[in-house]
């Protein structure tokens, strides 16, 4: 692999020559690969990304696209995308069925994960002024013909429910299958019990969204953020939804007795920095009233387009660790149940984190 991504950059890249290569582990989805190259004196690090199979060239253009612009529009914690020598930000080597990327390597420090989220609270305001700041850089992309194969979130709900009748016919037998079947009725009476109604949702802001905006796709200096990186499921949608992920990401308790608790006092900073940041920019408007007032249903919502991510996952990954997945499950199971009966606090802590 290390030759056939050397020889990728030497062919494809006007960078240098390769002279150290490092796979950057962890990643969910696509491979990830640290590059340092040499030419003539200078030497420089970049990031290399394999896409996995199945995405298309319009999603991944998508996903170039919008860190291109959000770059121009000053959001400089992006890493920009390296063209190749033809000038296009995509390459296929004509042995492979693979689809590969070059960007700028983010400095900084791999502090979390999406299910280690212990920030402090500075960390906490920090990452939600990055969203804000986020948003209100991409408030204007037009992707005209590019976009992600799944649809937004108001067309993806009925699609979620079928789908969640049909994966445990897919899955192996064992403790997930067995698990997810005992507690199918439970995720469908939720997605029932918070119905998007076209109503709802007229006139709330539509704009690129990251999708995957958590503690482990940033990079730190301390308690700074530096760096925001992962925009493969970027898609255009509702700015609210995008809020909703990143608090449920962000704001949930992993592990210990209170594992799948949302913590209210970290979703009041999060809230509070990301609303207050946005009132003090020109461009894209803090969060209205109607926002607020579906921001607790929304939540619900987020989490069951987690929950469809873990199960169908973990079918289609052969090679996932079934115990690793089943805790992911487990965890969004309490987050749902907690959702559903504590709203009344929730609309509380929204209507003081906003004030």
């Amino acid at each position: 692999m290390e030759k056939q991504i050397s020889d990728l950059i030497e062919k494809f890249y006007d960078i240098g020559t390769v002279i150290d290569l490092t796979e950057i582990l962890g990643g969910c989805n696509n491979r990830g690969f640290c590059t340092l190259t040499q030419k003539g004196s200078d030497s420089h690090t970049y990031f290399v990304r394999q896409y996995k199979s199945g995405v298309t060239r319009k999603e991944i253009l998508f996903e170039h696209a919008l860190i291109i612009h959000a770059i121009e529009k000053g959001l400089t914690l992006c890493a920009d995308v390296v063209p190749a020598r033809n000038g296009e930000t995509l390459v296929q080597p004509a042995n492979s069925d693979k689809l590969f990327a070059v960007f700028e390597y983010l400095r900084g420090e791999d502090k979390y994960t999406w299910y280690n989220t212990a920030l402090t609270d500075t960390e906490f305001r920090n990452a939600a002024g990055l969203l804000a700041d986020f948003h209100n850089a991409v408030r204007d992309f037009a992707p005209g013909r590019l976009n992600r194969v799944e649809p937004p979130i108001m067309a993806l709900l009925p699609i979620i429910v079928q789908n969640f009748m049909h994966l445990g016919q897919k899955m192996n037998e064992g403790e997930f299958q067995s698990y997810y079947m005992a507690n199918l009725n439970a995720f469908l009476e939720a997605v029932a019990r918070n119905p998007l109604n076209p109503r709802e949702v007229k006139g709330l802001p539509v704009i690129a969204t990251h999708y995957d905006f958590h503690p482990g796709n940033l990079k730190w200096d301390d308690e700074t953020v530096v760096g925001l990186f992962d925009f493969d499921w970027s898609k255009m949608d509702l700015r609210l939804f995008d809020v909703c992920m990143a608090i449920v990401y962000f704001c949930s308790q992993w592990g210990g007795s209170r594992d799948g608790e949302l913590r209210l006092d970290k979703v009041m900073p999060f809230l509070d920095s990301y609303h207050h940041r946005l009132q003090n920019r020109q461009g894209l408007d803090p969060l209205g009233d109607d926002e607020q007032r579906l921001l607790p249903k929304m939540l619900g919502i987020a989490n069951i387009y987690l929950v469809h991510w873990e199960v169908s996952d973990f079918c289609d990954n052969k090679e996932a660790d079934e115990s690793e997945y089943l805790g992911y499950l487990k965890h969004n199971l309490r987050l749902m149940r907690w959702l559903e009966t504590h709203r009344p606090a929730i609309t509380d802590t929204i209507t003081n984190a906003l004030a």
